[in-house]
């Protein structure tokens, strides 16, 4: 089973502890007290949306995860978030399920790519990473934060999932 990485949107969602979740994800717009309370859980803590970078180096937290515009220069994008948060900070790429984006996300050496497709792309996407963990020794992820889907028989390493579907993910 995957690693979760659990998404809080929103300071009412609720910070789970559970062996399976390996870290949380946070909007960087959330206050400063929902940001603690998820590092004291002492797992990481990597930081998503509007100045994610920013926070994430101003609050000494552990990295960034970040969805690039698909419509321009990946590499280009993904570097300037990076060097914003710092030296030896965690970085996720979130991206479709398609093969050029997948190849370009992996060029620039991520921790690891998530994977975002609607239910009904969920056979193409499955081929794409498939191939992908096949091409590239960098950890893949499912993002899932738009809604719970059936990822059964997709290899990956994690799911992103938001805190109010971890009860119904079957934990």
């Amino acid at each position: 089973m995957p690693k979760i990485i659990l998404k809080i949107n929103s300071a009412a969602d609720k910070i789970h502890a559970d062996d399976n979740i390996c870290c949380y994800l946070a909007e960087a717009s959330l206050p400063a007290e929902v940001l603690e309370n998820c590092r004291k859980t002492e797992k990481m803590v990597l930081l998503c949306g509007t100045n994610a970078a920013e926070v994430c180096k101003a609050r000494g937290l552990d990295g960034i995860v970040i969805e690039p515009n698909p419509q321009k220069p990946l590499k280009v994008q993904i570097k300037k978030e990076q060097a914003d948060a710092g030296a030896k900070k965690a970085l996720g790429i979130v991206i479709p399920a398609h093969r050029h984006e997948a190849m370009l996300a992996g060029e620039t050496e991520p921790d690891f790519v998530a994977f975002k497709f609607a239910p009904e792309n969920a056979g193409p996407a499955a081929d794409v990473i498939k191939w992908y963990n096949e091409l590239f020794l960098i950890q893949a992820a499912v993002d899932l934060s738009g809604g719970l889907q059936d990822i059964s028989g997709i290899d990956t390493d994690f799911v992103i999932i938001n805190s109010r579907d971890y009860e119904d993910f079957g934990c």
